[in-house]
C-alpha cells in the first residue's frame, strides 16, 4: 500500500468530526450523468458512508429534486451533505442552485459541502451565491485545494477546511496495475485529455505533438451508446417520479444509477490498465491513476485545478508528476 494513498484516504475521516448525527444524514446531488469523474466521487462517497456506518436517510439526483420533500425528511439534527467535485460556482449554474435552495431553506440545520474546487467566471455570480452562503451560520465547506479554500473562507463560510477528493475513499479496494495480471500489455502511454467546457489550449498543443497512432481518449470513449440510452432512461424516470411525487421510484433510480456507475468505473479501470503511463489534464484521471497504482503525468485543465490539487495532495507520490512537453 502507498503510505501518502493512504493517508489521504484516512484525511477524509475528518469530514466526521461535522456530521451531527450519523443516523440522520441526507445526500444530495449525486451525478446522474456520464462524468466519469464524477462517478468516481460517487463511489467514494458512498464507501465512505459505508465504512464510517452513515445512514442516509434520503438520497436524491438534481432531477429528482424537490426542495418540499426534503422538508419532510428534516429534522433539528439532521445533516445535509452536498456532493463533492469541481462544479462550486457558475460553470454548471443549476448545480449551484440546488446548493442554495438547500442554504434558504434551511438556515438552522448543518449543511456541509463536501471537497470541491470552486471557479466563478462571474464576479456577480460569486457575489449574489456567497450573499446566501454567509449569510447560514452552520455551513461547513471542503476545498480541494488552497485557492477554493481562500475564496471559501473569504465570501462564503468561517467553518472552510481543506481535504482530499472523496475518490480518494476508494483507495484499497480496486485491483491496481501491480496487482493486475495485463494482456497484450507494451510500453505505451494513454493521452487522456479533455474534450468539454474546462478544456484549455494545452489539450491541442499535447495533441498536435503525438504521432497519429497515439491513444488519445475522454471519457466519451469509454462510454457506450448503451451508457448514454440508460442515463438518458434513468434521468427521465428521475424526472417523472419527481413530478408524480413518488419517492419510491427516485429511491430505485437510485439504487439502478448507482449500480451501473459501478459497472463504467471498472470498465475504465480495465481500459486504463491497458497503458503503461498515463498523460492526462483529466483532474479524476489522474486520481483514478494514482488509485491504481499506475504511472501518471498531469496537466492543467483552463482554470488550475489539476496544478492546485496536484501540489496540494499528490506531488509526493513517486509514480505521478507534472506534465513537460
Amino acid at each position: 500500500m502507498n503510505e501518502i494513498l493512504v493517508s489521504l484516504k484516512q484525511d477524509l475521516s475528518k469530514i466526521l468530526d461535522v456530521i451531527i448525527n450519523k443516523d440522520d444524514v441526507l445526500y444530495f446531488d449525486y451525478p446522474l450523468h456520464l462524468n466519469v469523474g464524477d462517478l468516481l466521487i460517487y463511489a467514494g462517497t458512498e464507501r465512505f458512508f459505508q465504512d464510517y456506518g452513515i445512514n442516509i436517510r434520503l438520497r436524491r439526483c438534481l432531477q429528482s429534486f424537490d426542495i418540499n420533500e426534503v422538508k419532510k425528511y428534516v429534522n433539528a439534527d439532521t445533516t445535509l451533505l452536498c456532493h463533492g467535485g469541481g462544479n462550486f460556482g457558475d460553470l454548471y449554474p443549476s448545480i449551484q442552485q440546488l446548493r442554495e435552495a438547500l442554504v434558504r431553506a434551511f438556515p438552522h440545520n448543518r449543511i456541509v459541502v463536501l471537497p470541491q474546487t470552486s471557479h466563478f467566471s462571474s464576479q456577480d455570480a460569486l457575489q449574489k451565491s456567497a450573499a446566501l452562503f454567509s449569510a447560514h451560520k452552520d455551513c461547513y465547506l471542503f476545498a480541494r485545494d488552497v485557492p477554493t479554500f481562500e475564496l471559501m473562507r473569504e465570501h462564503f463560510s468561517d467553518k472552510v477546511f481543506l481535504s482530499p477528493d472523496m475518490a480518494h475513499q476508494l483507495y484499497g479496494t480496486l485491483p491496481t496495475k501491480a496487482k493486475s495480471a495485463v494482456e497484450n500489455s507494451t510500453e505505451n502511454n494513454l493521452y487522456f485529455l479533455r474534450k468539454d467546457i474546462e478544456a484549455s489550449h494545452l489539450e491541442k498543443e499535447i495533441q498536435a505533438h503525438l504521432p497519429a497512432s497515439a491513444a488519445v481518449k475522454d471519457w466519451e470513449d469509454i462510454l457506450t451508446e448503451q451508457d448514454k440510452k440508460y442515463e438518458l432512461f434513468c434521468g427521465r424516470l428521475a424526472r417523472v417520479a419527481n413530478k408524480l411525487h413518488w419517492a419510491f421510484l427516485k429511491n430505485k433510480v437510485n439504487e439502478m444509477w448507482f449500480a451501473h456507475s459501478l459497472d463504467v468505473i471498472e470498465r475504465a479501470r480495465q481500459e486504463f490498465l491497458r497503458y503503461d503511463c498515463v498523460i492526462t489534464s483529466r483532474l479524476h484521471g489522474h486520481i483514478f491513476s494514482c488509485l491504481l497504482e499506475l504511472p501518471n503525468q498531469v496537466c492543467d485543465n483552463s482554470y488550475g485545478k489539476n496544478s492546485g490539487y496536484f501540489n496540494q495532495w499528490t506531488k509526493n507520490i513517486e509514480f505521478t508528476k507534472k506534465y513537460e512537453r
